[in-house]
């Protein structure tokens, strides 16, 4: 994953996870993340891609201890301004392949398909046993990604969204088969009276077998599976359901 390309789509013009409607989910996101993870207060959460920090905001306020780590700097600024009132959460700028833990934390989460953007399949091998190590014995791991069978059946490959800042937003999608499945996305953003933002990006794609398995090679045994954090979550297999997996390390 280049640098450019970080620049070009982590940005919040792009793409922007504190937008209201991300905001709004992560309320019953968080209840059903205290829950699977088995948390109470003093429980140390490593937030991976934390972006700007609504998940890590709301599990400190419950009273655990939280440390959220992102890339992008700008999500970063904004994490640390909302977190100047809320104690027990620190937010830190490092790449999720290299996490400089050994047995700190009592869990993790890694959300809303943020994982998979590497060229090298390996280093998405080497993110996972990174967050492993990072994780005292028995710790619990949960990851949310798209399901790439369900989207690749769906036969959508073009939404149109409409952000609240009056934007419109164009996602087309190609998938790409083969050893390694790819979702190869491209986004437009349409502002009033400024000129179109463009970003290219390509995400592997993971269904239930493949996800299990590179869970396991990274020695997180997987537990359960559901398809979405909210309050209708249930097993995979509906078009457009995503796949959270929560895993234990071995």
């Amino acid at each position: 994953m280049s640098r450019d390309w970080i620049k070009s789509f982590f940005r919040e013009e792009i793409f922007t996870p504190g937008s209201p409607e991300a905001n709004a989910a992560a309320a019953d996101e968080v209840r059903f993340l205290w829950k699977a993870l088995r948390l109470k207060k003093g429980s140390r959460v490593l937030d991976v891609a934390c972006g700007t920090g609504r998940h890590a905001l709301r599990l400190a306020r419950r009273g655990a201890d939280v440390t959220g780590m992102d890339i992008t700097t700008a999500y970063l600024r904004d994490a640390r301004r909302a977190a100047k009132s809320v104690p027990g959460v620190r937010f830190i700028r490092g790449d999720m392949r290299r996490l400089p833990y050994k047995a700190e934390f009592d869990a993790a989460i890694n959300l809303w398909t943020s994982f998979g953007y590497f060229e090298d399949p390996t280093d998405d091998l080497r993110t996972l046993r990174a967050v492993a190590r990072a994780l005292k014995p028995g710790g619990l791991f949960l990851i949310d990604l798209i399901n790439y069978e369900a989207a690749k059946n769906s036969g959508l490959t073009k939404n149109w969204i409409r952000r609240d800042d009056g934007a419109y937003v164009l996602e087309e999608m190609l998938f790409v088969g083969g050893w390694d499945p790819k979702t190869v996305n491209e986004w437009t953003v349409l502002r009033p009276g400024k000129p179109a933002l463009r970003s290219r990006f390509v995400v592997r794609g993971y269904d239930q077998a493949r996800l299990h398995k590179i869970l396991r090679q990274a020695r997180l045994t997987p537990l359960k599976t559901w398809s979405s954090m909210g309050p209708d979550n249930r097993p995979p297999g509906s078009a457009g359901s995503r796949l959270v997996v929560l895993s234990r390390k071995t």
